[in-house]
């Protein structure tokens, strides 16, 4: 069989060393600090000195913007590998948060017309960060045992509603620029110190489904909740955690995690990129996984 490569792109965030082990491609997102054009590539070595340096520059108030990817990269991207005969699986950051997986797909319809004996296949992962990296991870494994890019793509789509993300934000005011919380509700929430726990829901946007106070609680939280969602059968045992270059405060929420998972369970710990956290702050920590209640409030 006709090996095929598998893309994503810089909004997942999965263990170093998957990169090189799978030759998982990239296709790289830009975001702008304080006036600076960055193109951050989360497969390269120094991601984390990226990461350090953009939440340390959030913490004191940084400016910050992100752009998409455009059709344009696209076909920049993958133009090259389909001349060389390989067909594509990419797997789209979500198109509840993104125009990613909406500009993935138009390029994927152009290039069907020059390349026709060559296939791009375009998947909305409707994940983000550590959930995207469950996702990509599972894809990896299946084409390492040998699952064709049809039976892949659709094994993907059979499971994707079981993909979990529990997050707890540390700070409101980040959710209120991008829409998600009222003026008044930040306001008061960061006078009481009130820690908002989200998913991604069914239609791969954020949701805000619960609250604690204090980030202890809101931690504990999210173990409770994750711990009620395991035990989907026929997926890799996989949990990742998401931090905000929060080093010490992940390998704590890691050691509470490995408490309670099955056994056999992989988890792994991983820097969030920017392009996420640009919009949740830099007070952040996920737990992504496969679970059974997706959208249940934590």
């Amino acid at each position: 069989m006709e090996q095929y490569l598998i893309f994503t792109d810089s909004a997942c965030d999965m263990p170093q060393h998957l990169y090189d082990e799978y030759d998982v491609r990239i296709i790289p997102m830009e975001y702008t600090l304080n006036g600076e054009q960055i193109t951050f590539r989360t497969e390269a070595a120094d991601r984390d000195e990226y990461c350090d340096r953009l939440y340390a520059a959030l913490r004191e108030g940084a400016d910050i913007h992100t752009s998409q990817i455009t059709p344009y990269n696209y076909v920049e991207a993958w133009t090259p590998e389909l001349e060389s005969g390989h067909d594509i699986l990419y797997l789209a950051f979500s198109s509840g948060l993104s125009a990613t997986y909406e500009n993935a797909c138009n390029a994927a319809n152009q290039l069907a017309d020059d390349y026709p004996d060559r296939k791009v296949v375009v998947v909305d992962t409707l994940a983000g960060t550590s959930g995207q990296g469950v996702f990509v991870h599972a894809a990896l494994l299946n084409r390492a045992n040998g699952m064709s890019i049809e039976e892949n793509e659709a094994w993907l789509l059979e499971k994707r509603p079981y993909l979990c993300h529990r997050f707890m934000v540390g700070d409101l005011n980040y959710l209120h620029k991008g829409g998600r919380v009222s003026a008044a509700v930040a306001i008061v929430g960061s006078m009481l110190n009130i820690k908002p726990l989200l998913i991604i829901d069914d239609e791969g946007k954020l949701q805000v489904v619960a609250k604690a106070r204090g980030q202890k609680p809101a931690l504990k939280r999210l173990i409770q909740s994750y711990k009620h969602e395991m035990g989907v059968p026929d997926v890799p045992k996989l949990v990742y955690i998401g931090h905000t270059s929060l080093y010490e405060e992940a390998e704590q929420l890691k050691k509470m995690v490995e408490d309670v998972v099955e056994e056999g369970t992989v988890v792994e710990i991983q820097n969030m990129s920017p392009i996420i956290g640009a919009h949740t702050g830099p007070a952040f920590f996920s737990i992504c996984g496969w679970g059974w209640h997706r959208v249940e409030e934590a």
